[in-house]
Formats: C-alpha cells, sequence, structure tokens
C-alpha cells in the first residue's frame, strides 16, 4: 500500500495482527524485507525508506535523519503502541535514533548497525560515501551492485547474493547516491551521548563482523543493560532464523 507521510508516498508492507513491529531495512534494500520475516503474533509494519524502492527519490535535504525519523514517528500514529522497532544497518541507524527519540517504542532491535561516528571519523566518512555515491552515478546501478556484493563484510553466500540481488538492482541509480548524500554513516548525527534514552535494546551482530562485535561492546560499557547476540550470517537472509521472543 501507499501511505502518504509528511506530504511524501511511502511503500508501506503490512502482514499480521497484535504488537506493532517496525521493520527498517538496509541500504539497497525495500519493504520487502518483511517476507523474510516468520509467522508472528504480531503487526509487521515495514516501509520501503527515502531513496529506495517505491518510496523513491526525494531532495538531499529531504532524506536528512531528521526528516525519515519525522516521518516514521506518523508512521507510528497508525498504531496506539507501545512499538518495537526492528532495523538493520541503515535501518537500524534510524531506528536506534527513532527509539531515542519517540517514547512509543518500548523494544529497538538493531542488526549489524552503530550509533554513529566521532566529528572526525564523519569527516572523513563522508568523503567516502561522496566517492561512492560518485561511482553509482558514473557507473550504473549494475557495476555498484557488482562491487557491493565482493565487500568482505558481508560474508555471503551464493544463496544470499542470489536472494537480494535483484531487490538491488531494482533501485534507481540517483536515489541511492543521495542516500548516501543524506544518511551515509557519515552524515548520521552521532547517538553516543545518548544511549541512556533507548529502551530496551538487544544488538545482533554476525559471527564473523568483528567491527560491529566491538561497537556494540563499546555501547554496553556505556550503557550496561544493552544485550548483545552474535548469530550466523544467515539470519540477515532467513529471519525466520531470529528467535521469536525477540520481536514479541
Amino acid at each position: 500500500m501507499i501511505r502518504s507521510l509528511r506530504g511524501v508516498s511511502y511503500e508501506v508492507l503490512e502482514h499480521g495482527s497484535g504488537r506493532p513491529v517496525l521493520l527498517l531495512h538496509g541500504f539497497t534494500g525495500s519493504a520487502g524485507w518483511l517476507s523474510r520475516f516468520p509467522e508472528l503474533p504480531v503487526r509487521l509494519v515495514a516501509p520501503t525508506l527515502l531513496q529506495h524502492g517505491g518510496t523513491g527519490h526525494q531532495p538531499v535535504e529531504r532524506a536528512k535523519m531528521s526528516q525519515q525519523v519525522k516521518d516514521l514517528s506518523a508512521l507510528l500514529d497508525t498504531d496506539e503502541g507501545p512499538w518495537t522497532v526492528v532495523g538493520y544497518s541503515l535501518g537500524g541507524r534510524i531506528g536506534m535514533t527513532l527509539a531515542a527519540c519517540d517514547d512509543r517504542i518500548d523494544h529497538f532491535i538493531g542488526i549489524s548497525t552503530t550509533p554513529g561516528l566521532s566529528a572526525a571519523e564523519r569527516r572523513q566518512r563522508r568523503l567516502q560515501d561522496e566517492q561512492l555515491a560518485a561511482f553509482i552515478e558514473r557507473a550504473g546501478l549494475e557495476a555498484f551492485v557488482d562491487r557491493w556484493e565482493q565487500l568482505p563484510l558481508w560474508h555471503q553466500t551464493d544463496e544470499m547474493r542470489a536472494v537480494l540481488r535483484p531487490e538491488r538492482l531494482a533501485q534507481h541509480p540517483s536515489a541511492l547516491a543521495d542516500s548516501l548524500r543524506a544518511i551515509g554513516t557519515g552524515s548520521m548525527p552521532s547517538l553516543w551521548p545518548l544511549l541512556d534514552r533507548l529502551p530496551r535494546t538487544d544488538l545482533i551482530v554476525g559471527e564473523h563482523d568483528l567491527k560491529f562485535q566491538q561497537i556494540a561492546r563499546n555501547m554496553q560499557l556505556i550503557r550496561p543493560i544493552l544485550k548483545f547476540t552474535k548469530f550466523r550470517a544467515l539470519l540477515m537472509l532467513h529471519m525466520s532464523r531470529m528467535p521469536n521472543n525477540l520481536v514479541q
């Protein structure tokens, strides 16, 4: 379905009934992420984020973190809650920000995500994000996806690449490029000072993802009640392997 959120038409998929669970996909993803979840006694609500898929392209300033959080806060108005938010990578960064700002959320599940970078790290990352954005615009979507799939951080099997590739190729190159400019890690405000505002939080990280394991441990040093769990990489493809009690 299409929902108008603050003047923007969002593609939103929903399934089930019960406690509302907001699903926020990663970079190059879409609301179709919902199909990878098992049958649960909850109401799954999955928007396609700005600059992706059926929601489409907005100016960079309209797609900044503050704007996307306001849009999603409007989506929360569709249910009295309380809400659980599940976010992967890009969706995790947005979901973590939303969870720190909206008290209708009482549970956040972040998958391979981060509360941001230091000021110096952000400057360097913005340069890297701009270089990747320029590559997408110059070389085209297929060349970008070929390069993206080979990044060693994914630890992807052939099965995972085969499932995710059509979704990645369904994106629009200029929109993805502007996503990096608007809300890449280099442009994301740091949430490290706001970790004490998070509700109950579960952090899920791939068993080989040493970078995000360390980020999760550093978050626990600041907020010891945060929970940190390592899972096999296939969790990212088959969410049915996530323990059901996490989202209930």
